[in-house]
């Protein structure tokens, strides 16, 4: 029996099959274009099916976890060529391919912001929305972002990463870019959204944003400033209106949020980017014990019988 995805995971073949293929480059290109509007085509019912709000189920498999494994792995494939190539990352960019990593950024945002993590004043709710997102699905989606965003700033600018979720305006900022919102997300998995296991791949993730946002040491610092004092206007998923996007965590004295800030800024300037490990244990909630969450997970086997 083959596992749900495995569609989109044909689509993944076929691109890795391009990137390794020496035939005629115009033929290679026409291959990856149709391959890109396939996914767009899906994307939609992708999206509706991930952010889904039911809960994990107890009595069926839920097709969630490997179908989003199998959007991630192949948007993967679909980096990897752009980063590859840059007359096939030219060419697809006028068929959208810049929208589409943008969107799968956002449906990461909204997967996490499904994820009630209670506040100071009210607990977390007993049964938790969506999917769970303790398997490979999380590597898959980890690795896409750490990949995706070094494509370059525009696809941190799409539309798509702001609208995920209404937030109340700063008083010190008049525009807040889909970095900040991305960042806010990954302080709310490492508070306890993803399983701990996932802070080991914080280094490279920050490391690929502080790339992707221009290599500048104080505009980094600011973002993650930022990042740290987003709030919601209206509820959404298990983010209540008021509430901290980046987590109860971070709902901490100006102090807390500025040692935070200046220790990241440190790594920046120094390039020791495992000791983002260190610095986001430390912020956003210490080691969690007794959390629930398996252990780290291997990617899954799609292999299935010949009919």
């Amino acid at each position: 029996m083959a596992n749900a995805g495995l569609f989109v995971l044909l689509i993944r073949e076929c691109l890795n099959r391009i990137a390794k293929s020496m035939g005629q480059l115009e033929m290679r290109l026409i291959e990856c274009q149709r391959c890109l509007k396939c996914l767009q085509h899906c994307a939609p019912l992708v999206k509706q099916l991930l952010l889904h709000p039911s809960p994990e189920p107890s009595n069926h498999v839920d097709p969630r976890p490997t179908i989003a494994e199998a959007w991630y792995l192949t948007s993967c494939s679909l980096v990897s060529i752009c980063r590859s190539h840059d007359m096939f990352a030219a060419c697809l960019i006028n068929d959208g391919v810049d929208k589409f990593f943008g969107e799968s950024l956002a449906l990461f945002t909204a997967l996490i912001f499904l994820k009630d993590l209670g506040t100071k004043k009210d607990p977390s709710r007993s049964i938790q929305l969506g999917c769970s997102l303790d398997g490979p699905h999380t590597l898959a989606i980890q690795s896409f972002i750490s990949e995706s965003v070094l494509l370059g700033p525009s696809i941190l600018l799409d539309a798509s990463i702001a609208s995920i979720i209404q937030l109340n305006q700063l008083n010190d900022t008049n525009f807040v870019s889909g970095s900040a919102i991305l960042i806010a997300a990954l302080l709310r998995s490492f508070s306890g959204a993803l399983p701990p296991w996932t802070v080991e791949e914080a280094p490279e993730l920050f490391q690929s944003l502080y790339i992707a946002t221009g290599s500048s040491n104080a505009g980094f610092a600011q973002t993650l400033r930022v990042s740290a004092k987003l709030t919601a206007s209206t509820s959404f998923g298990g983010v209540r209106s008021g509430e901290l996007l980046a987590g109860k965590y971070l709902d901490a004295s100006d102090s807390h949020i500025e040692s935070f800030v200046s220790q990241s800024k440190e790594v920046c300037i120094k390039g020791n980017w495992q000791k983002m490990k260190v610095i986001l244990k430390a912020t956003c909630g210490g080691k969690k014990k007794d959390s629930g969450f398996a252990l780290r997970p291997s990617f899954t086997t799609w292999d299935c019988n010949r009919l």
